[in-house]
């Protein structure tokens, strides 16, 4: 049963600076529903932090003390910004807790130097400053502005097992710990504020979830809490029906399937990883991508149910593939795609193997390009992609292998005027 909380999942370039996160402010503002808000760090902190804690444990402290100094800088910045008009408590709080934050991880940088050493427990604990401090910092602002806030630290809930830097949520233990200690505090609130990619083991020491994590936790929350929505903010207005970098013209879907996204992502798209929303999807609670930066944008929806709204939903590319034709070939990686071509059977390799290649092996540099859609895969579409595909030297067609996808495996040199040609014939 729904509980009418809704999860809203804000990456690293929606919280990368004072003026992103005015953004997300107003979005959270702007919504009259209780909500658990779970942030990314800062654009680029993760990377920074991780630099700090190896170059702590090889002993170098200047470089140490120039990446402290350094996110120091930036986040009072942030707060200086995103504070400065409001009354002096609020930003003198939020400065004392940033501080106080910073100068833990100096004290956890300076005694990996002097240990010598950094394990992947000790990553995973100098990675978690990164959403401790962008948390720290919304949590004030949104207090600041009259919103009935906590900041909650997530570890209290998001329990895992001890494998560092990936580490395994425990599921059931997350869902029984968010019951007892994040539910509740709906009662006198209404703004939750925590933090993605980070985790901790029952005796109290810190994971991380692997990248992507965030997403993966928006996913595990919203599942544990019966949320009515999990909504992931990012950069772009949704999932596009092709890459825009390649098909200017191409537009946001305003409905896939899991499984549909599950394919696209097989095949090169870089959309929501279906692994990090699949807790959500489970529970049949439905995922929407949007624009931190476009707001009224209507986004993407992700639902477990198939959309029967068009023929085809979007098209993705996947390049620097091998077809090997004709041939019993035995590489090291497995092939992602096999099926009788236009003149041979051919199987299809995500790229070239190393090493020399027989001579006698008949191959070719080809693009996979995969339709998703109700009916990608039906003879009507089929035919219709293959005309809009003639001017162009097909190796193959492939369909049957799933009811929402078909692929075309096309030259190398062709691959984006096809995508183009493909894309255009979807509509």
């Amino acid at each position: 049963m729904s509980t009418n909380i809704l999860v809203r999942k804000f990456g690293g370039t929606s919280v990368q600076d004072a003026s992103a996160l005015r953004c997300v402010l107003d979005i959270v503002k702007a919504s009259t529903t209780r909500q658990v808000i779970v942030l990314s760090a800062t654009s680029g902190t993760t990377d920074t932090l991780l630099r700090t804690a190896r170059a702590a444990g090889s002993g170098d402290a200047v470089t140490v003390d120039g990446f402290v100094t350094a996110l120091r800088e930036r986040h009072l910045h942030i707060v200086e910004e995103l504070l400065g008009e409001h009354p002096e408590d609020h930003k003198s709080s939020a400065i004392a807790s940033v501080t106080a934050l910073l100068d833990e991880l100096h004290a956890w940088a300076r005694g990996l130097i002097v240990l010598g050493e950094c394990t992947p427990q000790s990553l995973d604990a100098v990675a978690s400053f990164g959403e401790r401090l962008s948390t720290t910092i919304f949590a004030a602002a949104c207090s600041a502005a009259g919103l009935r806030t906590q900041w909650f630290d997530v570890r209290t809930v998001m329990r895992t097992d001890d494998r560092f830097v990936n580490a395994r949520v425990i599921t059931d233990e997350l869902a029984t710990l968010t019951r007892n200690h994040l539910l509740p505090l709906f009662n006198s609130i209404d703004v939750v504020v925590t933090q993605g990619f980070i985790g901790s083991t029952s005796d109290g020491r810190t994971t991380t979830l692997g990248r992507g994590g965030s997403d993966y936790t928006g996913a595990l929350l919203g599942a544990a809490l019966d949320a009515n929505e999990i909504q992931i903010w990012t950069d772009v207005s949704g999932i596009y029906s092709t890459d825009p970098r390649l098909v200017p013209h191409a537009t946001p879907v305003d409905s896939m399937s899991f499984a549909e996204v599950r394919e696209l992502a097989l095949y090169g798209a870089k959309v929501v990883h279906p692994d990090t929303i699949a807790p959500a999807i489970e529970k049949s609670i439905p995922v929407r991508v949007l624009n931190t930066f476009r707001s009224s944008d209507s986004g993407t929806l992700i639902t477990a149910a198939q959309p029967d709204d068009a023929d085809v939903h979007a098209a993705t590319i996947l390049r620097g593939c091998l077809a090997v034709f004709g041939q019993d070939v035995h590489f090291e990686e497995s092939p992602i795609l096999a099926g009788t071509g236009i003149e041979h059977a051919l199987t299809i390799y995500r790229q070239r193997p190393l090493g020399h290649l027989d001579e006698s092996i008949v191959t070719s540099d080809v693009a996979v390009i995969c339709l998703c859609g109700p009916r990608a895969s039906s003879p009507a579409v089929i035919s219709r992609m293959t005309d809009a595909l003639r001017p162009y030297s097909v190796k193959a067609v492939i369909a049957g292998l799933s009811s929402i996808a078909s692929f075309f495996v096309v030259d190398e040199d062709d691959a984006v005027d096809a995508l183009k040609a493909v894309h255009d014939t979807m509509s």
